[in-house]
């Protein structure tokens, strides 16, 4: 008579995952094609709250930037059914499913290859050469699993995918409201 074998999960950027993070990437994976045959994507999925009765908040939007309330209800109620379906989360839940906005967080590679020549801001996990961990400029390249990187100050730098702890777009909310120029994802102000 032996043990079971045990299941290990690690993240895409590497280390052991947790519970509430295993759920996540599970959560993720049953959302993910539910999402593509609405043409949408998961942004981001965070699961919070008692463990009795928890929140699953997923973030979804279209590839291209821009999902409407219509999408969202309907993308609510599809994820819900397949969760039910695939038995994801024993017992009650809270399934809250929301846009991210202009500013979302870009948290894969193909993120990044999307907003090729825009501003934004990058937190690092370890420092880079410099020492730095906070960098603001421009994603000017994305090639085999690194981002090349114009900071406002200093010079160039490239940073692999791995050590991106977060990644916002820096938009120029001014420009945004009076139309001239276009957010990250498509998203546009009115035209004068």
């Amino acid at each position: 008579m032996g043990f079971p074998k045990p299941i290990f999960y690690f993240s895409e950027k590497g280390g052991a995952m947790s519970k509430r993070q295993q759920v996540e990437a599970v959560v993720e994976r049953t959302a993910a094609p539910t999402l593509a045959a609405l043409g949408l994507e998961v942004v981001e999925v965070a699961l919070s709250g008692p463990a009795r009765e928890p929140t699953l908040r997923l973030t979804v939007d279209r590839p291209g930037g821009g999902v409407t309330v219509d999408e969202l209800h309907a993308a609510s109620r599809a994820i819900e059914t397949a969760l039910d379906v695939a038995e994801v989360l024993p017992g009650r839940y809270r399934l809250e499913v929301s846009s991210p906005g202009v500013d979302r967080p870009w948290k894969r590679l193909d993120d990044f290859r999307r907003h090729v020549g825009e501003r934004a801001s990058i937190k690092t996990f370890a420092p880079l050469a410099d020492g730095s961990r906070l960098l603001t400029g421009r994603v000017s390249a994305v090639e085999d699993g690194v981002i090349h990187f114009a900071p406002d100050t200093g010079t160039p730098v490239v940073v692999a995918f791995s050590n991106i702890a977060s990644a916002r777009p820096e938009i120029d909310w001014a420009a945004l409201l009076r139309g001239g120029k276009r957010a990250p994802g498509g998203a546009q102000g009115e035209q004068p």
